[in-house]
């Protein structure tokens, strides 16, 4: 596959109306790529499970061999802001990113990546009135505070800390 065959542009997209641009585009015969992030946000006071853009305000637009770029076309859709541009040069994209990204999409949809803590595991306080001390994790109190088990005297001794206080300590092995 050569990547003078494949062209894949770089689209500005209106703010947070990148899969209706996708839509519109896709209605029009057109192809494009909208890499995603899933990922655990606080809405609310509760954590959700969200899916975001991975670049939020861009998309990818694939252009198959033959087929005519209409700028104009393309830049009145629904959700597009316009291509993006070095000078008036149109901003092309690699085939061999598009795919690497592809491949991290399938990938991550395979192994989601599950950030929760869970009991017993150790947390560093960033920040509060027990900032620096090691702990470990034991239960989420609502969606803002979480109870952990400080070493204090020799005895396991519970606190309620902020979550935004605590950060999970990373293993030497992952």
């Amino acid at each position: 596959m050569n990547s003078a065959d494949n062209q894949w542009y770089l689209l500005y997209c209106k703010p947070r109306q990148e899969l209706r641009a996708q839509q519109q585009l896709a209605n029009q015969g057109y192809n494009s790529f909208l890499p995603q992030i899933s990922l655990q946000k606080l809405r609310g006071n509760k954590w959700q499970q969200v899916t975001e853009p991975l670049f939020p305000r861009y998309l990818f637009l694939y252009l198959p061999p033959g087929q005519e770029l209409n700028i104009s076309v393309i830049r009145s859709t629904r959700g597009i802001s316009d291509f993006v541009r070095f000078g008036a040069q149109l901003a092309r994209v690699p085939s061999e990113l598009i795919q690497l990204l592809t491949e991290q999409q399938i990938a991550l949809k395979q192994h989601p990546k599950d950030n929760r803590l869970k009991k017993g595991d150790e947390v560093s306080i960033i920040n509060g009135p027990f900032s620096g001390l090691q702990a470990l994790f034991d239960t989420a109190e609502g969606n803002k505070r979480s109870i952990v088990l400080i070493s204090m005297l020799g005895q396991w001794v519970e606190a309620v800390v902020d979550n935004k206080q605590i950060m999970a300590k990373k293993n030497a092995n992952t």
